[in-house]
């Protein structure tokens, strides 16, 4: 390698080709097909990478040179297919289409003889094609029926389809499949596509569903190897039941389930939950939030755990910090929302005080909502439950609030005498991602960082357009610091 270098050559070309080749598959088709202009040695490695990657742009592609000469997509995956060698199958091709047709009928043919073990097709929604398809009011777009040789792939281990309606063949044959992504999928109209999809894939162990608008029933889940399980958007499911004990991840985004929506096989498997509630909590009570919250306390070996409730940061902090006393192997805790008033910094607190093993504590502070609703009577929130309910009413929630957001940096005295043992012995990562230098922001930061002791590392991520001010918004952060070997990164 060195003596190739020596004489002119460069390193990444005495790269054996098998290594070139896994570089390339990296790459879009069209960019890989464009280092064979680079030298006589990357000449024909193009042609032995078993990747297919096109997005129809509707513009065309330059030709080389020639940039007055648009190329046919359809005659980009035709050749990108051709090109490949005779020994070199296509184990994953990764489509972005504005129109089906014959065409691609004819292309996932070919890379289905060719033992294809990856499928990503993405329909962009245009329209009506010369494929008929499906019209949905909801999402107001076309949902073209999927191509059925897809479901008849014996070596397929990863599919991924969004904008199409499931058009399942009589026989099935997904044996390998392993990983399954559906998002924005819609049923054909009699019903029971899904449930025959699931039943016929016994080694998925990654399921992602997500804003598919036709799933009304109750989704059951049969593999045993299911491991990953996300749920992103689907509000018109009735539930879901995984009968597995291999289970480690679980994901749901929606509306706040009205009873025990979720059924698990094993719950002590689960070691990582990402819960967020896009419904706003105001004026519903504790029972109708239990069943979330009792869902989190039945994954009791959870050591990663993320929450996103509204209206505000750590909402019911009461209820969860009764959750977080249950869960002794967390380590990693993630909240995001708004931070209306300084009760939200005193939620935060409260859930930190029952989280005696936290090493790494992410925030996501969101954008508060420009106008909201002035509150006309004492607003009940739930904090630590060795707060009374008299005393946060009486304290700071009937405050002047501006614009929804209290403007007072002042740390309210409760803050400055509270104590918190993870922070002073176990936290060592501090994340907080969108920050604006809003004063409450800022009093969460320095609440965070006067008290945590054993902190290696504060990472903050900046709102667009405060980047130029880095520097200054950095050394305020480090004034701040109780250790002083905490490293403070602004980005």
């Amino acid at each position: 390698m060195a003596a190739s270098h020596r004489q002119g050559g460069d390193r990444l070309s005495a790269l054996p080709d098998r290594a070139l080749e896994h570089i390339l598959s990296n790459l879009m088709s069209v960019e890989a097909v464009r280092t064979s202009v680079l030298s006589r040695r990357w000449r024909d490695v193009y042609e032995a990478v078993p990747v297919v990657d096109l997005v129809d742009t509707k513009t065309g592609q330059r030709c080389d040179r020639f940039d007055d000469i648009k190329v046919c997509f359809d005659y980009q995956v035709a050749s990108a297919i051709l090109c490949k060698g005779p020994g070199t199958p296509i184990r994953a091709l990764r489509l972005t289409v504005v129109d089906g047709g014959d065409p691609m009928d004819q292309w996932i043919d070919t890379a289905v003889n060719s033992s294809l073990e990856d499928l990503d097709l993405t329909h962009k929604n245009k329209g009506p094609s010369t494929r008929s398809g499906l019209y949905h009011e909801t999402n107001a777009c076309y949902y073209y029926f999927t191509p059925p040789q897809i479901f008849r792939c014996r070596a397929l281990r990863r599919l991924r389809i969004t904008n199409w309606t499931l058009d399942l063949p009589g026989c099935l044959d997904m044996a390998s499949l392993e990983t399954l992504c559906l998002t924005r999928v819609t049923d054909k109209g009699q019903g029971g596509m899904l449930p025959q999809l699931l039943s016929s894939c016994p080694r998925l162990t990654n399921l992602t569903l997500e804003d598919c608008p036709s799933i009304d029933e109750e989704i059951v889940v049969t593999s045993r190897c299911l491991r990953s399980f996300a749920m992103i958007c689907c509000n018109n499911a009735a539930g879901i039941k995984l009968q597995t004990t291999c289970l480690r991840s679980l994901h749901y985004t929606g509306r706040l389930p009205r009873s025990a929506f979720i059924a698990i096989a094993d719950y002590q498997g689960v070691t990582a939950v990402r819960i967020e509630i896009c419904e706003n909590l105001s004026g519903l009570g504790p029972r109708d939030v239990a069943p979330i919250m009792t869902l989190i306390s039945r994954c009791e070996n959870l050591t990663y755990l993320d929450v996103s409730l509204c209206p505000s940061m750590a909402y019911y902090s009461s209820l969860l910090a009764s959750v977080l006393r249950s869960l002794p192997r967390l380590r990693q805790l993630g909240l995001q929302g708004c931070l209306p008033t300084d009760h939200a910094i005193r939620s935060v607190a409260a859930l930190l005080l029952n989280t005696h093993n936290l090493e790494v504590l992410s925030l996501l502070p969101l954008d508060h909502p420009q106008d909201p609703e002035p509150p006309k009577e004492k607003i009940l929130l739930y904090l630590s439950d060795s707060e009374s309910d008299t005393e946060i009413e009486d304290s700071h929630v009937t405050r002047a609030i501006n614009n929804g957001v209290k403007c007072s940096g002042r740390m309210p005295d409760t803050l400055w005498k509270m104590y918190i043992g993870c922070l002073h012995h176990k936290v060592r990562r501090i994340n907080i991602q969108g920050y604006q230098g809003l004063p409450l922001e800022k009093m969460l930061a320095r609440f965070l960082l006067s008290r945590a002791a054993a902190l290696e590392e504060l990472s903050v991520t900046l709102a667009a357009g405060l980047y130029p001010h880095k520097n200054k918004i950095a050394t305020e952060l480090r004034s701040w610091r109780l250790n002083g070997r905490t490293k403070v990164t602004c980005k």
